[in-house]
């Protein structure tokens, strides 16, 4: 399997495609907000701010 964000890659011909992928992350400033976004990472969902 490769991933890519392109719509086509070099040399390859593209069989099967199967779909879009999507992701979100959660940043902060604060060592304690810190702790809660890792936590938040770990356990998922977005995060309110």
């Amino acid at each position: 399997m490769i991933l890519t964000t392109t719509d086509a890659i070099p040399g390859v011909t593209i069989v099967e495609t199967l779909g879009l992928v999507r992701g979100s992350t959660v940043r902060a400033r604060h060592i304690g907000r810190d702790i809660m976004a890792g936590l938040r990472n770990i356990v998922g969902g977005e995060g309110d701010e």
